[in-house]
Order: C-alpha cells, then structure tokens, then sequence
C-alpha cells in the first residue's frame, strides 16, 4: 500500500515542482475537510490527525482479520480456519516487526526491545486491546490485556472458539513473533480464556523469559516466502523535506 497518489516507486516526483503539493497550516493539516487536495501525502497530516488515523489503520488490520477469518470458516470450518490464521500471522508478523524496528530504531534483543515491537505491532491496537506491560528484568517479563475486543467479539460464540483464538492460535503464534526479536525467547501464558470466573479482568497473562535453555523454532516456509514479497521488499521514499524513511540508528548502531 502507497500514501497519497503515489503508485510506488514508478510514481510522482516529489520534488517535481510541476506536481501538486499541499501546502497545510502550521503543524500540519488537523483533518481532511476542505477541497481535495491531488498531492496529499500522510505527511501533510498533523500529529493528532496521525495519531488518528494510525489508531484507524491499526483496527483496520483486526477488520481484515474477520472478513478473512470469517471467508475462510464460512468455506472450510473452523479448524481450517485456525491453521491458516497460524500460517497469516507466522508470515506476516516477523517480516512486519523487523521493519517497525528499523523505522523506529527500536535496539536490542532483550524483554524491552520485544515489548516494544508489540506496542507498536498493528495486531495490538491501543484500547481495542489494552495491553499492560510489567518488566522484572532484560530475560523476564509479563504482559496482560486488561480488555481485549478480539476476545469480546469471540466470547458471544462459546468456549470452543474463544480455545481456537487464545490456545491453538496464540499457541501457534507468539514464540514467532519473539523469537524474530531473540531466538531465545519464549511466550507462556500465566492463565488465559476461557475466563473463569467470567468476565475475569485481566482477561489473560502472559510470561516472556530469554533463556538459553529455550527451544529456537526453524523458520516456517510461509515466512521465508513472505520475506520474498515486493510489501515485504518496497522501500518508501524520504519525505518531502528529504527526511529518511529509515532512520540512521542512533550512535552508529543498529537494531
């Protein structure tokens, strides 16, 4: 996906000046009321407007997940369901977290540096999932949800769906997601729904250790084709002002 009109990399110019550019208020431009503007970009956009429409694109992701969820258990039932769920999130979700790092210089390997790929990772929506992070030390940590609208929307289904989500889903799924951070690292739940007593808040907890007694899982084939993809590949151009798309890493070091 591009912003604005751009079509990638065979696209406008930037700095074309027979292109149209927006030129927003001080601080950027709070909304998009007014006249369409042919050379917006994603820049143009306030901080509060991004803030906004970040928080909209990280639901969107969860959006996604139901129409293709659903497609899928409609055609196939729910256990196909699940081992594709797997395999989307196996594939996606290492390729996207390596570049959320490097765009945002997140540094190390340790519970912190995953923690913070997780806050920034789109299938953790702030306040659709209210996730709350506790460190004990760089190889040990917890994190919970406090709320958590997947499991909400599960819930009303019955007990078997909700053990496809936050059993086998989640089984199948975290160690990946950590191990593209440390390949030492492990996600066990403390507890987890089916909430007993129901309604139980937090609604799950969860532990992450780096040990190296800790099982390094091999690459799923999904996620080395996925690495392969031109969304996996595409490299965004500088802004408009010649700001990079990726940092340089802080002192010289990198991720």
């Amino acid at each position: 996906m591009t912003d604005g009109n751009d079509p990638g990399p065979t696209g406008p110019d930037p700095n074309d000046p027979t292109v149209a550019t927006a030129a927003p208020a001080a601080g950027g431009m709070a909304d998009y009321s007014g006249p369409f503007d042919p050379g917006f970009r994603y820049e143009d956009l306030s901080h509060a407007a991004l803030v906004r429409l970040v928080r909209e694109f990280a639901q969107t992701v969860h959006i996604l997940d139901r129409s293709m969820c659903a497609a899928i258990g409609m055609a196939h039932g729910m256990e196909e369901m699940q081992r594709l769920a797997i395999e989307e999130w196996r594939g996606a979700s290492p390729v996207y977290g390596e570049r959320l790092r490097r765009i945002m210089n997140v540094e190390g390997d340790d519970v912190e540096a995953i923690f913070k790929v997780l806050q920034l990772d789109p299938g953790f929506p702030h306040h659709y999932l209210d996730v709350r992070y506790e460190v004990v030390d760089p190889h040990h940590g917890f994190f919970e949800l406090a709320s958590c609208g997947a499991l909400l929307d599960a819930e009303p289904w019955g007990d078997r769906f909700v053990t496809g989500m936050c059993h086998h889903i989640e089984d199948g799924t975290f160690d990946y997601t950590a191990q593209a951070v440390n390949p030492k690292a492990h996600v066990r739940h403390v507890h987890r729904p089916p909430r007993s007593p129901a309604g139980r808040v937090p609604a799950c907890r969860w532990e992450v250790t780096i040990d190296d007694a800790n099982e390094t899982l091999d690459e799923p084939d999904i996620t080395r084709v996925t690495r392969g993809t031109g969304a996996a590949t595409f490299a965004f151009p500088p802004l408009r002002d010649g700001t990079p798309h990726v940092p340089p890493p802080p002192h010289g070091v990198g991720p």
